[in-house]
């Protein structure tokens, strides 16, 4: 418990807490969805921007959090039902981004930065400030998903009953597809930009065949992102590995004991 009182993992722990809301909620919500591959492509895309941003002198995550916004939108904007066309869009984006950041980062004169830790992150080099800004944003996605719940899971579930309904479908999209490109930015200092994918879907993967009703499937979801967080940043903490994929590690291992007592359970039944 001495390690407690250094600031560096208060810290990390603050940001993993605040952190599991956010994969609780929107991770559930892209797993329901179907959605994962979308993750990788905003993620993977985002380096571009953080690239650029470096090879400019900026603050890269900056550069990353433009990068997303613009992305998410972008594929927000684009025709859903046209499903091979929408995930080619996605594609494209994440080659892009990932060969455009390499280019920025290999061409910016001097020591290039190590790209391990944009890749894999790391939740010991967490902030105040970026506490703060996790924080803002938890608030404000848990106010959204109060206020518009119902009209946000008829949209989820049946486009087109929504839209017979009055409900504006495209401002719905476009601000899930928001929400997503905000939530994988926060994440990328965490676990970085290749870990962000497993992060926000392995939580709700494990409570998926526990629960079935969506606001349960959050709840425990962020409770499960919670364990995941601190199991895994104690782990590599005391074996003095990479925290990005220890936490990575920690919530795989968890997901195959669930599914391996789920599927016990049911041959027992």
């Amino acid at each position: 418990m001495n390690i407690l009182q250094y600031e560096f993992v208060q810290n990390a722990l603050i940001a993993g807490g605040l952190l599991s809301i956010i994969a609780g909620i929107i991770g559930s919500l892209i797993v329901v969805k179907r959605d994962t591959f979308l993750i990788g492509g905003i993620a993977h895309t985002s380096f571009g921007g953080l690239g650029l941003f470096y090879f400019l002198g900026l603050d890269p995550i900056l550069g990353a959090f433009a990068v997303a916004i613009a992305s998410g939108s972008v594929i927000g904007a684009s025709n859903e039902k046209r499903l091979q066309t929408h995930n080619a869009l996605i594609g494209v984006l994440w080659a892009f981004g990932m060969a455009l950041g390499i280019i920025f980062i290999t061409i910016t004169p001097g020591y290039a930065p190590n790209l391990l830790t944009y890749l894999f992150g790391d939740i010991l080099t967490v902030t105040k400030t970026d506490i703060l800004n996790i924080l803002i944003y938890d608030v404000l996605l848990l106010a959204l998903l109060i206020l518009f719940y119902k009209p946000l899971m008829v949209y989820l579930f049946d486009k087109e009953f929504a839209s017979l309904h009055g409900i504006k479908v495209k401002l719905y999209r476009i601000m899930y597809y928001l929400f997503i490109a905000i939530s994988v930015v926060l994440m990328i200092r965490s676990v970085g930009i290749i870990l962000v994918l497993a992060l926000l879907t392995i939580p709700p993967l494990i409570v998926l065949r526990l629960f079935k009703r969506l606001h349960h499937i959050m709840i425990m979801a962020t409770v499960f992102s919670l364990i995941i967080f601190i199991g895994g940043f104690f782990i590599a903490y005391y074996t003095n590995l990479p925290t990005g994929p220890i936490i990575i590690g920690t919530g795989t291992v968890l997901l195959l004991i669930v599914r391996m007592i789920c599927s016990l359970t049911q041959k027992n039944s």
